[in-house]
């Protein structure tokens, strides 16, 4: 069966406490924080992807910056990664019911 389609779409206002909670998670998990900064270390930029489920973080992972535009190809995506400075923060992309939002969210 293929996978639906995925489209851009800002995270609504409704939506925003179920943002914020799966930021929070994926910043503080020290592994996968790790996994971006050794990823990053190169120079190459890196996001961290997040499938969202029900409002839930199902699961997560550090994805380059190639790979990450070539399959989510929008506007918001390249203006992201164009603005996003490694060691600075985490470029993060959730995907949620067949949506993806992109933002970068400041290092603890």
């Amino acid at each position: 069966m293929p996978e639906p389609e995925v489209h851009y779409q800002d995270i609504a206002p409704d939506e925003r406490a179920m943002d914020w909670r799966v930021t929070a998670r994926i910043m503080a998990d020290r592994v996968l924080m790790k996994t971006l900064e050794d990823s990053q270390a190169g120079g190459e930029k890196h996001a961290v992807v997040a499938r969202v489920e029900n409002g839930e973080l199902v699961e997560a992972w550090v994805s380059p910056e190639a790979a990450v535009k070539k399959s989510f190809p929008f506007a918001p995506v390249e203006q992201a990664f164009a603005a996003y400075r490694t060691g600075r923060g985490v470029c993060l992309l959730l995907l949620r019911d067949n949506k993806a939002v992109i933002s970068i969210n400041g290092v603890r």
